[in-house]
């Protein structure tokens, strides 16, 4: 006796509801994605076909104003960040302090008793107690045994980054949103001993404590790091503006600034952005096609009565629908919803991502046709 629709979902609601919230929830991460994509890809191309390369060291021309340019060279960073109390000065873009505090930390573990005769209230979690450096404030309060475990209720030093507000490359002043693109921090290596007594040196760390090898709960220890050193060379591709280079807005409203270590070409620069576009793309789709995966297993037995009720979905569906059938099903709408977002821009990559989309249905029903058609014939 065949199953209908309405009972096998009746009998599998749950798993069903997931399944659709996770088909829904698929096609909006894939169509999120490449409409990013398509929008990010258009927008270097336009950025590409506008951008001028400038000699840094030349005068600022007023022809150049509101124009998207390129230069290189060596920064130049006036003043240097300073942490007076660590003896620290450095001439870059930006300084970070770490700040760390010694603290309590609850480790729970839980047994399964469950083939042990013990009563069903029995607690089975077992709580154990240690120190650690951590850079955010752990709160004792929620701890299983709180006596004896007591953590401060604030860090006494903040973690921070100083920008520095003069950053030049040549006649060209580096904007805000420049700045805060130097993300590759260097460990700083002290090796000046800090003036004040309650502060320690140790391997490159700064200790507020009295014993580095014993410190207490409540101890704070503090790192820096640097961004941009002066005088390493980088290329940037931003909009003049007044002598300062800032985000320049394509006619999609996307913002266009780079930067990247090292003298590159125009070229390298934005073959390089787009190679990051490329894995950061790649990502959403896996984890698209993933979710889109989990969801046709959960829908895995609808799948299978739809696909016995109705002739349209038995010919285009394998008479065995197995992980593989699931895993082909979640290719090709990724690939029909890539294909949309694409056929704008590229109405070829569109095309041909509809054609593999398709292809393993029109195999099926291409594989079915000769089956009967071998019937027939015998």
């Amino acid at each position: 006796m065949e199953v209908s629709f309405t009972e096998e979902f009746k009998k599998s609601w749950l798993t069903s509801i997931i399944g659709f919230l996770l088909l829904v929830a698929g096609i909006l991460v894939l169509t999120w994605n490449e409409g990013r994509a398509v929008h990010h890809a258009h927008s270097l191309d336009e950025a590409f076909n506008n951008v001028i390369a400038l000699n840094p060291y030349d005068r600022l021309k007023p022809e150049y104003e509101g124009r998207l340019v390129h230069i290189s060279g060596p920064l130049l960073v006036e003043e240097p960040l300073t942490e007076p109390d660590y003896g620290i000065s450095i001439q870059s873009v930006k300084l970070k302090r770490r700040v760390q505090m010694y603290q309590w930390v609850e480790d729970r573990v839980r047994h399964d008793y469950a083939q042990v005769s013990m009563p069903q209230d029995a607690d089975n979690v077992d709580y154990y107690y240690l120190t650690e450096w951590r850079d955010k404030l752990v709160d004792s309060r929620s701890f299983y045994i709180r006596h004896g475990h007591e953590n401060p209720t604030e860090i006494p030093l903040k973690s921070v980054v100083h920008v520095s507000p003069s950053v030049r490359i040549g006649q060209h002043t580096l904007g805000s949103e420049l700045k805060e693109k130097f993300t590759n921090y260097i460990e700083v290596s002290g090796d000046e001993r800090p003036e004040r007594r309650d502060i320690k040196l140790h391997l490159g760390l700064y200790y507020h404590c009295n014993d580095v090898w014993n410190p207490e709960v409540g101890d704070v220890r503090v790192q820096f790091y640097y961004a941009g050193i002066s005088g390493e060379v980088v290329s940037v591709v931003g909009k003049q503006e007044n002598g300062v280079l800032v985000p320049y807005t394509t006619t999609r409203n996307h913002q266009v600034l780079l930067v990247r270590q090292g003298a590159l070409t125009i070229s390298q620069m934005f073959n390089e952005e787009k190679t990051d576009a490329y894995y950061e793309t790649w990502k959403f789709r896996a984890t698209g096609l993933f979710v889109l995966y989990a969801a046709f297993v959960c829908l895995g037995r609808l799948l299978k009565v739809s696909a016995c009720q109705f002739s349209s979905l038995r010919s285009i569906l394998p008479q065995e629908i197995t992980s593989s059938t699931y895993l082909t099903l979640a290719m090709s709408i990724s690939l029909f919803v890539i294909a949309i977002a694409w056929f704008v821009y590229r109405p070829w990559v569109g095309a041909a991502l509809v054609m593999a989309a398709v292809s393993p249905f029109v195999y099926c029903v291409m594989g079915l046709y000769s089956v009967a058609e071998h019937q027939s014939i015998n």
